[in-house]
């Protein structure tokens, strides 16, 4: 009995040993769940400060166009350099001194079987694959390269400046290795410039639908360090510029540094990759995604880096790929979203590639910027454990968005400005998402959440609203919160729609939210679509029925038809003069009119 007594009295000393401050349980249970520590108020957020390199030359200038190709024709050029590699690489085996094969329907091709020692670019020189332009410093790749696995091929210095990669009538060259190593340094005071060469026209490599050259790593390891690529790829990832692409048995792996990827299709591409790093890099004006981090690429990393102008979206982390991070980086003016993290599984169910069927985890967004892109600044789709923290948007479109199945996302510390129509998105179909700290100004609806469940909004500061601070609409069970400030000038500060239930909210201060007296007819039909459709409709029949009122009918509106003649006939005597009487009654005898018609009169 004693021992009995002693542990309960133990228990009963269990909430002093451990206080929870006062904490309400869904902040006890958000904190407890974050992989970061809460803040207990909205705090500003530093801008990004980027590296002379990373800086875009010209981030207001219009995006890059997506380009405009026969698909198979694309298609099958990318199969043929598959197969040209496969075979390539099954003759390595056999060479024993770097050999230049010659390739069907393509440009012949430098073979470096392995060896210890690394290849440099005077190997290259020797087996005349490129050769010395007018330019001190300036070379022409005229032939691919291969590096066979367990060779290096070390391009450094070398008074090399600029290498073009030729593109011609005969084909297009390409610098890969399958299984090795390539390694291309430049300096600061004096980068390697790789570009894309068209020898006919004699200017940089145009993506015109018959293929450009582009550098690749096949399940190896590729080192960039000071390097300027641009025009360079085609149609697909793996030669759409520059990239990383792993095999089956074998993670692709490496680096850029303070590097610049411009004008080509993809800046740069990374699938089945491995701790790839990038840091201090520019991705700007790229047809697709400045940068992209494809499935099955985990653990990898990019500091310090923008994408500005791309065509598509400016960082991706694609399906599958997990455990990925964008940190103190830049998006900026790209055609699509600033940041798009997409961790949607690969498939929902059985597929005979027996992808991926649970959603990616471990991704992290921290102290970016995204200002001035086209759709989000940054969305979240999908994905388990998602963590958006200390960033800086801007834009005129939605802020932050979540939607998609993301499960456990946390957004903290993030600043939303620049006046966008919703600050933070969250839905459908998201749960147990934690919002925090975070401070959204001049937005017209703050936080608006659809259809999601579990949403904590906590320690929130919401200024210069016009319609809402918080709209919760459909579906939305367990959206509680507190310590949240809302102020602006809007219609509530806190609002349902949809059949969603009121949110639990405690220490809301709204005492800043000033109520619009009036609601104007444009206001309502502004934030009730369904409404305004059903206005427009009626006030399309109704100015097509006073147009067809309005409109004159024509007097004749057929052309081939007898003029209309009343039912009746009248007879009206006809004067003639006296000296011209005896010759009309000669002529045409008795007349009388019917209508507005001559007729003979009858005998």
């Amino acid at each position: 009995m004693a021992g009995a007594a002693l542990v309960l009295a133990g228990l009963t000393l269990v909430p002093l040993l451990t206080p929870t401050h006062g904490a309400l349980p869904w902040v006890a249970a958000a904190r407890a769940s974050s992989p970061v520590p809460l803040p207990s108020a909205a705090v500003a957020v530093n801008p990004v400060t980027l590296s002379q390199v990373a800086q875009p030359v010209q981030p207001q200038a219009a995006p890059a166009t997506q380009p405009v190709a026969n698909g198979n024709h694309q298609a099958a050029l990318v199969t043929a350099e598959d197969n040209r590699l496969r075979s390539l690489l099954h003759h390595s085996n056999r060479i024993t001194a770097p050999s230049l094969v010659d390739v069907p329907g393509a440009l012949a091709t430098l073979v470096l079987p392995a060896r210890v020692a690394p290849y440099t670019f005077s190997d290259l020189e020797s087996a005349g694959v490129v050769t010395p332009l007018n330019i001190t410093g300036w070379y022409l790749l005229q032939d691919s390269v291969l590096v066979a696995p367990s060779a290096t091929l070390d391009i450094a210095g070398d008074g090399l400046t600029t290498l073009l990669l030729d593109s011609n009538d005969s084909g297009f060259t390409s610098v890969v290795t399958w299984g090795g190593t390539i390694s291309i340094s430049g300096t600061a005071a004096s980068p390697i410039n790789i570009m894309g060469w068209d020898s006919v026209n004699n200017q940089p490599a145009q993506d015109a639908g018959y293929g450009r050259p582009y550098i690749r790593d096949v399940g190896g390891q590729m080192n960039l360090n000071e390097i300027r690529a641009s025009y360079l790829g085609f149609w697909s990832g793996r030669t759409g510029g520059v990239a990383w692409t792993g095999i089956s048995t074998q993670a692709a792996t490496g680096s850029a540094i303070s590097s610049t990827f411009t004008d080509d299709t993809y800046g740069a591409f990374v699938t089945s990759a491995n701790q790839v790093q990038f840091s201090g890099d520019l991705f700007e004006a790229n047809e697709l995604d400045g940068l992209r981090l494809n499935r099955s690429t985990d653990y990898s990393a990019v500091t310090g880096s923008a994408a500005a102008r791309n065509g598509g979206n400016g960082f991706v982390i694609s399906r599958g790929a997990s455990n990925d991070s964008l940190v103190d980086d830049e998006a900026i003016h790209n055609a699509g979203n600033g940041l798009l993290l997409d961790g949607q599984p690969l498939v929902s169910g059985a597929s005979p590639s027996g992808g991926q069927v649970e959603p990616s985890t471990g991704t992290v967004v921290s102290g970016s910027d995204a200002s001035a892109n086209a759709r989000s600044g940054i969305l979240v789709e999908g994905g388990s454990g998602t963590l958006v923290e200390h960033n800086i948007v801007c834009g005129t479109s939605t802020g932050i968005a979540i939607r998609l199945g993301a499960d456990v996302t946390s957004v903290v510390g993030n600043e939303v400005e620049c006046n966008p129509s919703v600050a933070l998105s969250i839905g459908p179909s998201v749960t147990g998402t934690t919002v925090s700290g975070n401070l959204l100004t001049g937005a017209n609806i703050g936080i608006l959440v659809r259809s999601s469940a579990g949403v904590r909004l906590l320690n929130n500061q919401l200024t210069k609203l016009s319609v809402f601070a918080i709209s919760i609409r459909g579906l939305s069970p367990g959206v509680v919160g507190n310590g949240n400030v809302l102020a602006g000038l809007g219609f509530e500060p806190v609002n349902t729609q949809d059949g969603a239930s009121a949110p639990l909210l405690v220490d809301t201060n709204s005492k800043a939210w000033v109520r619009r007296s009036e609601t104007t007819v444009l206001s309502y039909l502004r934030y009730h679509p369904l409404l305004t459709t059903w206005v427009v409709i009626l006030l399309l029949v109704v100015l097509c029925w006073i147009g067809v009122r309005l409109r004159r009918r024509p007097a004749a509106p057929y052309r081939h038809v007898v003029p209309w003649r009343p039912s009746y006939a009248l007879t009206v005597p006809v004067m003639v003069p006296e000296e011209e009487e005896d010759e009309e009654l000669a002529m045409a005898g008795d007349r009388e009119v019917v209508g507005t018609s001559w007729q003979r009169s009858s005998p």
